[in-house]
């Protein structure tokens, strides 16, 4: 149900992706009319934009005349959508929110920036953490736990393709704890692409398209190996990135729907994010010296007596079986909820009572 009929004053948008307009459409009954840039100079020449939606690519491209239309107030509401944080030009942001003090601009990012902005209204979507949250995926974690026999007691999945990652990757091949991890994964993203795609395009001939494909689907190129996850005791967790911008990724979300226990090797800012959404970290004093400002090198060492001490420590086991099941259970139910939430404060906000939740909720009057 759209909800630009003959009283509401017209959406428009310019270059959304598909995906993004069925977002818009399910989530807020809001069906944009795309047109090019052009169209818009035009309409602007005539009089204002009620509201506008727009995303990274175009934004990055045409700043500077929409920071002009925005000061001439030819746009009554900006809505942004960034899908890739990390590589957004945070100077713009920062100009973004001197505008914001005069303009009505509203950000939509998947991820976090490493600053808050004092003016610009920024909605943080989790994409992995709501998607990898499907019902068959918890059918699938079900599934696992009664496989489970751990005969490694770490596992380590990433690309090992920036400083960070292969650091740790190297410290840990070469210390005395690596006989404790099943072996390292090698594989590049394109040899992951080039896998998932294959094997979800054998799973549609076999299976037919059904909720298994969506569930699957939602780990994009990190599909769980099961049979990894059955030896494996918990994972260490390496996000695409460390520093800056970031956001979750199924490196996170996938242990945490399947059950497993984790080690976040991620920033301070990350991990109180965590925290924050609910999540538990068995610690033993370990995080607060991965986070501070001592020597890489002593980190690792850190890192290493912490692994020592989990793998000495039936009890530290049990607590991090625990908290597994604590993060299993609550990224179901309450992180499930909370993205619902989110999305309908920003079409409130956005949109007013023209978002599709009040027009149905005026309608049910009878």
């Amino acid at each position: 149900m759209p909800i630009n009929d003959s009283n509401t004053p017209q959406i428009y948008s310019i270059n959304l992706p598909n995906w993004f307009n069925d977002f818009l459409n399910t989530w807020g009954g809001i069906q944009p009319q795309a047109i090019a840039h052009h169209e818009l100079l035009n309409l602007c020449e005539h009089g204002s934009v009620p509201w506008m939606i727009v995303e990274e690519t175009y934004l990055k491209d045409h700043f500077q005349t929409l920071s002009k239309l925005l000061q001439q107030n030819k746009i009554d509401c900006l809505m942004i959508y960034i899908h890739h944080p990390f590589f957004f030009d945070t100077g713009i942001l920062d100009q973004l929110d001197v505008l914001a003090q005069q303009s009505n601009i509203h950000m939509m990012v998947n991820g976090y920036y490493s600053q808050e902005y004092q003016h610009l209204p920024v909605y943080n979507i989790d994409t992995w953490e709501h998607s990898i949250s499907h019902y068959f995926n918890l059918l699938l974690s079900n599934t696992l736990q009664k496989h489970r026999n751990p005969s490694h007691l770490f596992l380590m999945q990433t690309v090992f393709k920036d400083t960070f990652r292969n650091t740790v990757g190297d410290f840990l091949k070469n210390s005395s704890i690596y006989s404790e991890f099943l072996p390292f994964t090698q594989a590049n993203s394109v040899d992951l692409y080039r896998t998932v795609e294959n094997f979800m395009s054998q799973l549609k001939q076999t299976h037919g398209q059904g909720p298994h494909i969506d569930a699957l689907g939602s780990y994009g190129n990190g599909l769980p190996n099961f049979k990894m996850y059955e030896k494996a005791f918990c994972e260490l967790v390496l996000e695409t990135r460390n520093s800056g911008a970031w956001h979750f990724t199924e490196k996170t979300f996938r242990p945490i729907a399947l059950g497993i226990p984790i080690i976040h090797l991620g920033n301070q800012t990350i991990h109180n994010r965590l925290l924050q959404y609910g999540y538990q970290l068995y610690d033993h004093q370990f995080y607060s010296v991965w986070h501070s400002d001592v020597d890489q090198s002593q980190k690792l060492q850190c890192l290493l007596q912490f692994l020592q001490h989990i793998n000495n420590n039936s009890t530290a086991q049990e607590q991090m079986i625990q908290t597994a099941q604590h993060n299993h259970h609550h990224f179901y139910n309450q992180r499930k909820n909370n993205y619902y939430k989110t999305i309908q404060h920003m079409f409130e906000t956005v949109f007013g009572q023209e978002n599709l939740t009040y027009k149905i909720y005026k309608q049910l009057d009878f």
